[in-house]
């Protein structure tokens, strides 16, 4: 029986979360968008959602779509968005490591 590394558990939690968030953010859609879960699933995707959304939302204005995230139907952006906030998040999470990792290199490089 093999056991799992520290970067396999890695990975496997940060593809866990991303799935999480994207199931969650689909049951809250299929369940007629809530009040109650909307700040929920925004907190779960909290900073990624919101760098996609100043991103994607210049985008689609130039387009000419009326209200592209204000909408009251079943729509599959929202849990498309909340997912890709949440896979934003993870490659922040891991930019900073890497930066961490390699500032720590040169700096015991240079001692």
């Amino acid at each position: 029986m093999s056991t799992l590394g520290p970067r396999s558990r890695t990975r496997l939690a940060a593809t866990g979360y991303v799935g999480l968030v994207t199931l969650a953010a689909l049951a809250h859609e299929i369940a007629g968008q809530p009040e109650a879960g909307r700040a929920a699933m925004t907190l779960a995707a909290w900073p990624g959602e919101i760098v996609l959304l100043v991103m994607i939302y210049p985008l689609v204005m130039l387009i000419g779509d009326d209200a592209p995230l204000g909408e009251s139907v079943f729509n599959l952006l929202g849990p498309l968005l909340h997912g890709a906030g949440a896979l934003v998040n993870v490659l922040i999470v891991w930019g900073v490591i890497a930066f961490a990792r390699h500032f720590k290199a040169e700096y015991s490089r240079s001692r």
